[in-house]
C-alpha cells in the first residue's frame, strides 16, 4: 500500500507507514468523504486539523491547481528511533516551481494539511496545496482559556494572524484591523499552540538558512540570521532554533531565545543536527523555559546522550541513547524513550524522582497525546496483537481505557491542536476526562473516572462531530447522511434528528443554530427544537462559513466549475440570504476568529470583523 504522504511502498495490510508513521487509509481517496477545502478555519466546526510544526509558503504568482477533494488522515505520528546514519548535507531547496496558492490553516502546516479529517491532522502540504484552493494564507487563531460546566477545562480560540505571501512580501492581518508587511521569500513558519504567537524563516538557503521573524496578532521583529531551522514553544514564549551548521561532524549551535523578554542563550555548540528531521530530537516545553537535546553523537558506535535544561539551569544528563520527546513547565513530566543496546526502545515518564516505563518495546507507530501542561498522556500499545488505549497522569502508572485506540477528541469549539515537535499531538486542554473521543469502535464518551462508553458506532458516523461548549450537545452526520443530536454524558440517550441526506453542516458554539446542506445543494437552518427552514438553493457545500460566535453564515451561490467562483451570500441568524456587497465572482471564503475572508477571481483580498461589510485588504495578490 503507498503511503498518501511520503508515498512509501508498504506492506499490504498495514495500518501504518513504515517510513513515515502515518496512517494508511484502508479506502481510496476517492472513496472518502470529501473535506471542504474552503473553509478550514473555522473552529466551531467539523474541520479537524492541526498544528502543525513547519509551514511552507507557497508563491502566489504560479499557475492555479486543479480542486480536488481532500482525502482524509488522522494525525498520527509515530515516535521514531534515531538512527545513527550519517544525513543528507543539504537541506533541500525550497522550489517555487512547486508552489500553488491555497489557504493554509494555522493549524495545519506543510506536514499536516494535505489529508484533513476534523480535528487532528498531519499531512505534507506541497502536495496539499496541489488539490487544495487558491489562495494563500496562513490562518492562526489565538486561544483563551474558559471553563465548562461540563466537559474539560478547553482553550478558546479568540484572536487570530493570517499571513498572505506576494512574491517576496508577505502581508500579515491581525486582530483589530492590524496590517503590516515582511519583507523576504517565505519560507517555514509555525505557530504557538494558543494561536497569538508565529515564527517565519524567510529567504532561505540550504548552505546558509534564513533569516528567523517572531510576528504577533501587530507586529514583528527579527531574531536572527542564518538560521537553519527551529523550533516553537506551545506558548509561544520561547523558540530553540540551529545556526552554524558543520555537515562533517554533524552538529550545530544550539540557541533558545525568549520571545517576551527578546534574550538569547546559546545552549551548545555541538548539539546533534542532521538537517530538519533533528527537530524531532528537539522539545521545549509549554512555557519555552525548558529544553531537551541530543549531542556526544558517535558515528561508529552508534551512539548520542540526550541533555535537559530545566529553567535555564545546567544542562542535565538523560542518559546514553536516550531522548526526550516532551518535558513539562519545569521539568515536572519529561516523556523519552531510551534505546537498548539490541534496537529495543522503550517509552518512559519521568515526575520528579520517579520514573515509569509506560510502553516495554515500541514498535515505532505509537502516538503521543498531551493535555496542555503535559500532565495528562493518553497512547496506545501494541499488546496481544491489536492497540490498546492507556493514560498517565502526573507521571503515574498507566491505566488501561476501554475500547480501541484512541484516534482523537472531539473539542468544544474545535479547539486549536498543535504539537510540541513531530511526535506528540497536544490539546488545549486541561483534562481529558468528561470528552468525547473518536477511537476504533466510534464516538465514546470518557468520563470524570475515564470510563469509556461508545455513543456511537462507527459504522454508523462519518466521524464529522462537534460539541457543544457545555459539553451536553454531541453533533454528528451518520453514514446514512442524517444530521443528529445526542447527549453523550447520558448513557442511552435518545438521538434527535436534525436533517437528511446532509452533506455539510456549520453550528455555533452552544449548538443551538446549525446551518446544513443537503445533496441537492439546498440550504436549511434550525434553532433549537424546530423544524429546518430552507435559506437558498444552489449552494456550493464547500463554501458554507460561520462567522465566530455568532450566527452569521457565508456560502457561494451558483458556483462555476469552470471559473471556481460563485456570488457571496450570507444570512443572520436565519434570515433571507443577502447579497455581499462587491461579493460576485468570490473564489472562496474562510473564516478567522477575527475576520470572515474572501477572495475575488481578480486576486483581490476582502476581510470584514465577521459581519457583512468589508474593505479591500490586498488588490490583485500574486500578480
Amino acid at each position: 500500500m503507498r503511503c498518501p504522504i511520503c508515498e512509501h511502498d508498504n506492506p499490504p495490510g498495514g495500518k501504518f507507514c513504515n517510513e513515515c508513521g502515518a496512517k494508511i487509509q484502508a479506502a481510496q481517496a476517492e472513496q472518502a468523504p470529501v473535506t471542504p477545502p474552503l473553509d478550514t478555519f473555522d473552529a466551531e466546526r467539523a474541520p479537524r486539523e492541526l498544528p502543525p510544526l513547519d509551514i511552507d509558503f507557497f508563491d502566489a504568482s504560479t499557475p492555479e491547481p486543479q480542486v480536488e477533494p481532500l482525502a482524509q488522515e488522522m494525525y498520527e505520528v509515530r515516535i521514531p528511533a534515531i538512527r545513527v546514519e550519517p544525513p543528507p548535507q543539504d537541506m533541500p531547496d525550497f522550489d517555487s516551481r512547486e508552489a500553488k496558492h491555497a489557504p493554509l490553516d494555522a493549524f495545519d502546516i506543510k506536514s499536516t494539511v494535505a489529508k484533513v479529517l476534523a480535528v487532528l491532522s498531519a499531512i505534507p502540504l506541497k502536495k496539499t496545496l496541489m488539490i487544495a484552493v487558491p489562495l494563500l494564507a496562513v490562518i492562526i487563531a489565538a486561544i483563551i482559556f474558559i471553563p465548562l460546566l461540563v466537559g474539560p477545562s478547553i482553550d478558546k480560540v479568540s484572536d487570530s494572524i493570517v499571513f498572505f505571501v506576494d512574491g517576496d512580501t508577505i502581508h500579515v492581518s491581525g486582530n483589530n484591523n492590524s496590517k503590516f508587511t515582511i519583507e523576504g521569500v517565505a519560507g517555514r513558519a509555525q505557530i504557538s499552540l494558543d494561536g497569538s504567537k508565529a515564527i517565519v524563516l524567510t529567504d532561505y538557503d540550504r548552505v546558509f538558512g534564513g533569516t528567523l521573524w517572531f510576528v504577533d496578532t501587530s507586529r514583528h521583529y527579527k531574531i536572527a540570521e542564518e538560521v537553519i531551522a527551529f523550533q516553537l514553544a506551545d506558548s509561544g514564549n520561547g523558540v530553540a532554533f540551529f545556526t552554524d551548521h558543520d555537515t562533517r561532524n554533524n552538529v550545530a549551535a544550539l540557541y533558545l531565545f525568549d520571545t517576551s523578554r527578546r534574550n538569547m542563550t546559546l545552549i551548545t555548540e555541538m548539539a546533534v543536527y542532521q538537517g530538519p528531521e533533528s527537530m524531532r530530537q528537539i522539545s521545549i516545553s509549554p512555557n519555552g523555559r525548558s529544553l531537551t537535546y541530543i549531542s556526544d553523537y558517535e558515528p561508529a558506535l552508534g551512539e548520542f546522550t540526550g541533555y535537559i535544561i530545566v529553567d535555564g539551569r545546567p544542562s542535565e544528563r538523560l542518559g546514553r541513547n536516550s531522548y526526550a520527546i516532551a518535558i513539562s513547565n519545569g521539568g515536572r513530566s519529561l516523556y523519552f524513550v531510551r534505546e537498548a543496546d539490541d534496537g529495543v526502545r522503550s517509552l518512559h515518564v519521568r515526575s520528579g524522582r520517579n520514573e515509569t516505563r509506560l510502553i516495554d518495546e515500541m514498535s515505532g507507530n505509537e502516538v503521543l497525546i498531551l493535555n496542555r501542561d503535559y500532565s495528562q498522556a493518553v497512547f496506545s500499545a501494541t499488546e496481544r496483537d491489536d492497540y490498546r488505549p492507556f493514560i498517565s497522569q502526573n507521571g503515574s502508572e498507566r491505566v488501561r481505557l476501554q475500547g480501541s485506540a484512541i484516534e482523537e477528541f472531539v473539542m468544544p469549539q474545535r479547539t486549536q491542536v498543535g504539537g510540541n515537535s513531530m511526535n506528540t499531538v497536544v490539546y488545549g486542554v486541561r483534562s481529558f476526562a468528561n470528552s468525547v473521543l473518536l477511537n476504533g469502535d466510534g464516538l465514546a464518551y470518557m468520563d470524570g473516572r475515564f470510563e469509556v462508553t461508545r455513543i456511537v458506532r462507527s459504522s454508523d458516523t462519518d466521524f464529522q462531530a462537534q460539541i457543544s461548549d457545555n459539553g451536553r450537545t454531541l453533533l454528528f452526520i451518520n453514514s446514512n447522511g442524517h444530521l443528529s443530536s445526542i447527549d453523550p454524558t447520558r448513557e442511552g440517550a435518545d438521538r434527535r434528528e436534525i436533517g437528511r441526506d446532509v452533506i455539510r453542516y456549520v453550528a455555533t458554539s452552544d449548538a443551538g443554530a446549525i446551518y446544513f446542506v443537503n445533496d441537492d445543494e439546498e440550504l436549511f437552518y434550525v434553532r433549537g427544537n424546530r423544524m429546518p427552514s430552507r435559506i437558498a438553493e444552489d449552494v456550493h457545500p464547500e463554501s458554507l462559513t460561520l462567522a465566530y460566535n455568532s450566527g452569521r453564515a457565508f456560502f457561494l451561490l451558483e458556483f462555476s466549475e469552470g471559473t471556481r467562483s460563485g456570488e457571496l451570500f450570507f444570512s443572520n441568524n436565519g434570515g433571507r440570504r443577502t447579497r455581499v456587497n462587491r461579493g460576485g465572482d468570490v473564489r472562496l471564503v474562510y473564516a478567522t476568529p477575527a475576520n470572515i475572508i474572501f477572495e475575488t477571481a481578480d486576486r483581490d483580498i476582502f476581510r470584514s470583523n465577521g459581519n457583512e461589510r468589508f474593505t479591500l485588504f490586498i488588490e490583485d495578490i500574486g500578480r
